[in-house]
C-alpha cells in the first residue's frame, strides 16, 4: 500500500527533559491502517497530527446504497403509521387498591404514548363489588373491551368473553382455559401471610412462630401486654379468602385431598365433621380475645393506622398490604442497625415491616397461590379486526418486561410470566418472594377456579356471620351446603 507494513510502529524519543515541571517528549509516530475501504495515515511530529482519508469508489456506492435503503425504509414506516386507523378501547378494572389504580393508569398512559393511534378509555370500579359493576355494564350495553375479571367461567358461559390467541397464553403460567380455549390471562399472583410489626416483636422478645401453637402463644403474650395481636377485615378479604382457607387447608384438604372434586361427586359435604371442625376453629379465632375489636368492619386505612400506632401487631393479608403500609409510613423498611451493624439506640421507628407464612400444627408453612388479577377481552372486541389487533397490542405491552416490572413493583406482586422478571424491592418483600419460590404452594382453596360460580358471594356473607358469631357453625355448614348445590346446578349447561 506504500505506507509500510501493517501493524508496524516506530517511536523515536531523542531526549526527555523537565521544563517547568512538565516532561516534554518529541515523538515521531507512524501508523498505517486500512478499514472498510478507508486508507488512513496518522502522523505525529512535534505534537502535530495530520489525517489523510481516501475513500474508495466502492465505499461510495455502498454508502449511497445504504442511504437509499434507509430512506425507503423510513418512508415505508411513515406511510404505515399514517395509514393506521384510530382505535378506541374501553378498559375497566377494579378500584379497591390505590396502588393498583396508579399502576394501571401509568401503564395506560405509557401505552397510549407509544401507540398514539390507540385510545384507552380507562375506568375503575367505584365500589368493592367489582363483579357486580361488570355485570351492570353488561346489562346496560356498556360492556368494556378489555377488563379485569374475577369470574371468567360465568362470563364465558354467558358468551361475553373473546378467545385469546395461544401465543399470549404462552407468555404466562396457567392461562384460564375453558372448553379448550383461552379466555383469561393471569397478570400477577399473590398469596396470604402475616404482616407483622418487628418493633413490637423485638420489644417482647418474640420470634416468628414455627407452628400454629406457637402463633397462639405469641397472641397470648401480646394480649397480656395490652396490644391487640391480630386485625382482620380490610379490603383484602382477610376473613373470607385468608383465614377460612387457612383452616380449610389445614383441617380438611390436608387429610382429604381433592375435596372440591369429591364435593362435585357428592362424596363429601360441608356438614361433615372435618369441615365443621374447620369452621369452629375459624370462629374461635375470629371471635376470641386475640382479634382487634370491630376490625372485621375496618378498611385498610384504619387497620394501617392502628398498626403504625402499635395498637395491633399482626394482619393476615397479601404482600400488597406491605406496599400500602410503606406508602403510609416510609420508615417501615428502615434498618434497626447502624451502618456498622450496631443496634440503634433510642430507635424512633414505630413499625418495621415483617412477614411470615402461617405454619400448621406440624410446622409446615401454608402458602396459598392465588391469582391477583386476570385480563380478559370481550367477544365483541375480538370480532372487530381493528379492535382485536389493538387489544393484542395492549396484551403484548402489558407483559413487556420493562412495563410489567413497574406494575409488579407497585403491588409487591409475584410474576406469572414464564420468563423471570426481577424488580427492586425492600428486604421484607425479597423474603416474601424467596420463601414463596421454594414453598409447597396450595391452589386447592375455596374460591379457586374449581369452586362453582355464585357460591363465593354466598360464602362470604355466611362467613362474615360466623366471624361475628351471629350464626352457629352447624347453621353455617347447612347454608354452605345448600349454596354449593344451588351454584353447581346453576352452572350446568
Amino acid at each position: 500500500m506504500g505506507h509500510g507494513r501493517q501493524g508496524k510502529q516506530e517511536k523515536v524519543i531523542p531526549d526527555a527533559s523537565i521544563k517547568n515541571g512538565i516532561i516534554q517528549k518529541n515523538l515521531i509516530f507512524k501508523e498505517s491502517q486500512q478499514l472498510l475501504g478507508f486508507s488512513i495515515i496518522y502522523r505525529r511530529r512535534k505534537g502535530m497530527k495530520r489525517r489523510i482519508a481516501v475513500l474508495f469508489l466502492s465505499s461510495i456506492f455502498l454508502f449511497t446504497s445504504c442511504t437509499l435503503k434507509e430512506t425507503e425504509r423510513g418512508k415505508l414506516i411513515k406511510e404505515e403509521k399514517e395509514t393506521e386507523k384510530p382505535v378506541e378501547l374501553k378498559l375497566f378494572y377494579s378500584g379497591e387498591n390505590t396502588n393498583w389504580i396508579a399502576a394501571i393508569e401509568e401503564l395506560g398512559e405509557n401505552f397510549m404514548s407509544l401507540y398514539p393511534n390507540i385510545t384507552l378509555q380507562m375506568e375503575y370500579s367505584s365500589t368493592d363489588r367489582y363483579t357486580e359493576e361488570l355485570k351492570a355494564k353488561e346489562a346496560t350495553e356498556e360492556f368494556p373491551d378489555i377488563f379485569e375479571i374475577d369470574n371468567p367461567y360465568m362470563f364465558a358461559e354467558a358468551g361475553k368473553l373473546g378467545e385469546i390467541d395461544e401465543r399470549f397464553g404462552e407468555l404466562v403460567e396457567n392461562p384460564v382455559i375453558i372448553h379448550g380455549k383461552i379466555y383469561a390471562l393471569p397478570y400477577y399472583s399473590t398469596c396470604y401471610g402475616i404482616v407483622y410489626n418487628q418493633v413490637i416483636f423485638k420489644r417482647y422478645g418474640l420470634e416468628v412462630p414455627e407452628t400454629y401453637e406457637e402463633f397462639l402463644k405469641i397472641c397470648e403474650i401480646l394480649k397480656a401486654n395490652q396490644i391487640a395481636p391480630l386485625a382482620i377485615g380490610g379490603n383484602e378479604n382477610s376473613v373470607e379468602n385468608g383465614w377460612i382457607n387457612y383452616f380449610f387447608l389445614t383441617q380438611v384438604q390436608k387429610q382429604n385431598s381433592n375435596w372440591q372434586e369429591k364435593r362435585y361427586k357428592g362424596e363429601v359435604s360441608f356438614k361433615d365433621p372435618d369441615m365443621e371442625h374447620a369452621l369452629l376453629e375459624f370462629q374461635n379465632l375470629m371471635t376470641g380475645d386475640f382479634v382487634l375489636e370491630d376490625s372485621i368492619h375496618m378498611g385498610d386505612n384504619e387497620i394501617i393506622s392502628r398498626m403504625i400506632n402499635q395498637e395491633v401487631a399482626m394482619y393476615y393479608g397479601t404482600p400488597a398490604m406491605l406496599a400500602k403500609i410503606l406508602e403510609a409510613y416510609p420508615r417501615a423498611v428502615d434498618s434497626d442497625k447502624t451502618p456498622l451493624g450496631k443496634e440503634i439506640k433510642n430507635d424512633t421507628v414505630q413499625i418495621r415491616l415483617g412477614w411470615f407464612y402461617m405454619p400448621d400444627a406440624q410446622g409446615e408453612n401454608v402458602v396459598i397461590e392465588k391469582a391477583g388479577a386476570q385480563w380478559a377481552v370481550s367477544e365483541a372486541c375480538m370480532e372487530q379486526e381493528e379492535k382485536k389487533k389493538a387489544a393484542e397490542t395492549f396484551f403484548n405491552f402489558c407483559y413487556d418486561r420493562e412495563h410489567y416490572r413497574k406494575v409488579l413493583q407497585a403491588m409487591y406482586a409475584i410474576p406469572v410470566t414464564k420468563g423471570a422478571v426481577l424488580y427492586a424491592a425492600p428486604m421484607v418483600q425479597q423474603g416474601v418472594l424467596t420463601d414463596y419460590r421454594y414453598a409447597s404452594r396450595n391452589t386447592a382453596f375455596l374460591g379457586n377456579t374449581e369452586t362453582p360460580e355464585g357460591f363465593c358471594e354466598d360464602m362470604e356473607a355466611i362467613l362474615d356471620s360466623v366471624a361475628a358469631k351471629t350464626m352457629s357453625v352447624k347453621t353455617a355448614a347447612k347454608f354452605l351446603e345448600e349454596s354449593w348445590e344451588k351454584a353447581e346446578e346453576g352452572q350446568k349447561p
